[in-house]
């Protein structure tokens, strides 16, 4: 895949995470991808398994409706694709998440094998106290 089908790929991923279709959105990975960058850095901690209920069971828990994604810059050489993008999310309490990240993607054969996520943890911080996963 080229630069533009794996950019394509990246908004895929955010589309289907604003609909909330988990099914289709673990699709986009492969079995053995990584979702890296801070607390989740090792292929044991990070991996996709793993992730999936930290990524969508909580969510009702601390976000009111859910989180909306805002992709405002993709860029892409290669098998990387490297994305700025902020979240919303009214949470139960009455505050506001609105964080900005950094994701870098890698992709192989048409499916994401690494996240490398990066944020504001100080706002989730704010926001949500100590989430103990």
């Amino acid at each position: 895949m080229g630069a533009a089908e794996n950019k394509a790929l990246v908004y895929e991923l955010y589309r289907v995470m604003n609909e909330r279709d988990y099914d289709r959105m673990w699709e986009l990975f492969s079995p053995d991808a990584v979702w890296g960058g801070g607390r989740f850095s090792t292929a044991e901690s990070g991996s996709i398994e793993r992730m999936k209920p930290l990524m969508v069971d909580p969510m009702p828990a601390f976000a009111d409706g859910g989180i909306d994604f805002t992709v405002h810059a993709l860029t892409a050489e290669g098998d990387r694709v490297a994305a700025e993008v902020e979240s919303y999310a009214p949470t139960a309490d009455g505050k506001l998440y609105n964080n900005h990240y950094h994701m870098l993607f890698e992709i192989h054969d048409g499916k994401i094998t690494v996240v490398k996520e990066y944020a504001d943890t100080a706002h989730a911080r704010d926001v949500f106290g100590t989430l103990d996963f």
